[in-house]
């Protein structure tokens, strides 16, 4: 029996449970409903009148498209504030058309008053002073705010205003997304090894030609197979789910159309990569995990329990930014990692003279512990043995 083979196998092994089938499309329709969700609401109110979620999500769209293009300067601030002050007055009682670049402008300035008089130079001045305040709060350096300083200026200014939500909305769904990989991965991957055990067929596995060898790496491998294909079909079920109900309009704006805090100097698009790349990292970090802990514990339930009541533990535990150093480590977590508000997560990890962000260094050091638990699994996997039962 060849490498492939024997690969291919344990992969069926994997795949041709019940439990996974019927796990698996469970799990795939909560990806999917992600991108639904938002029809779900029966009524939405604009002044008197009353629509549904479905007509609300037409309106919205209708009216941000049609802003697609524009130049977020003092010509368009005068228009939405034209209309608010209209609003204002009590004369127009239905769903305004310049909402979606009032709302754009609310991300920025917290102050209700300011929208009706403020103009670009003020609103861009006000970004950086958030930008600013919120680099205070993560207890940032001079360097690392320097660092920043110089990536926003790079930013082209004024912004360019873009309908972006069926992007953008993937990123409020990550965090969701992450954690039900991860318990997907959990149910399916955690008998991989411990099923030996509990079957009592460990003998007669650890004394063949491969036992101790190859079957190992393939096991390994074909979990690491699972746990990718996994991460690419939920990322892609919601993508297309939200695509389908939000439009695929703005993956080329910058992103911070969509996330106007976030110094990033990228597109949304190459956000939402960045997003499905680290995703992928993580799918091959739980994989591994999960299945030394099979192996570890001998025992599928408790190689389960552990995944799951760490990410619930990550759920109820907040490190403030007080805490530098144990804060920045925490978020780092791979069930911490991939949500919205870690665009604006401006920490920074200096190695070797250069700056990274969470995003940049998380995916090496996820490498670098796979392989840590590849060699310490195999030194596990090698050194059993079976006792007389």
């Amino acid at each position: 029996m060849n490498k492939t083979t024997l690969y291919v196998y344990e992969l069926k092994k994997i795949v041709n449970r019940k439990i996974v089938w019927i796990t698996g499309i469970i799990m795939l329709a909560l990806c999917i409903f992600s991108g639904f969700s938002a029809l779900v609401s029966t009524s939405v109110y604009y002044g008197e009148t009353e629509v549904s979620g479905y007509e609300a999500l037409k309106i919205i769209k209708h009216s941000a498209k049609s802003f697609s293009g524009r130049v977020i300067d003092d010509t368009l601030l005068q228009e939405m504030q034209e209309e608010y002050r209209t609003e204002e007055t009590g004369e127009v009682s239905n769903y305004s058309s310049t909402a979606p670049i009032r709302f754009y402008v609310q991300q920025i300035v917290n102050d209700r008053d300011l929208l009706s008089d403020i103009n670009s130079d003020e609103l861009y001045a006000i970004r950086e002073k958030e930008i600013y305040q919120n680099n205070t709060d993560q207890m940032l350096t001079e360097e690392e705010n320097a660092f920043w300083s110089n990536k926003d200026s790079q930013i082209q200014k004024p912004f360019v205003y873009e309908y972006t939500d069926g992007w953008s909305n993937l990123w409020f769904c990550a965090y969701t997304i992450n954690c039900i990989l991860f318990l997907f991965l959990s149910i399916c991957l955690s008998s991989v090894f411990s099923i030996e055990h509990l079957r009592k067929t460990d003998a007669v596995i650890l004394c063949s030609r491969y036992g101790k060898t190859r079957l190992y790496l393939a096991k390994l491998l074909a979990g690491i197979t699972f746990g990718v294909i996994s991460a690419i079909l939920f990322f892609g079920a919601a993508a297309i789910s939200s695509i389908f109900v939000y439009g695929s309009d703005g993956f080329h704006a910058a992103l911070q159309i969509a996330f106007p805090m976030s110094s990033w100097t990228v597109t949304v698009g190459e956000s939402v990569f960045i997003l499905l790349l680290t995703l992928t990292v993580i799918s091959v970090l739980y994989s591994s995990t999960i299945m030394i802990l099979s192996e570890l514990l001998k025992n599928s339930v408790a190689a389960m329990a552990v995944p799951v009541g760490t990410m619930i533990l990550t759920m109820m535990i907040n490190i403030p930014y007080q805490f530098r150093i144990a804060s920045q480590i925490y978020d780092l977590f791979p069930t911490n990692l991939l949500a919205s508000w870690e665009l604006c997560d401006n920490r920074l990890i200096h190695v070797l003279g250069k700056y990274f962000t969470n995003y940049q260094i998380a995916p090496i050091a996820y490498l670098i512990l796979i392989v840590f638990l590849t060699v310490a699994g195999k030194f596990i996997y090698q050194k059993y043995q079976v006792h007389e039962r």
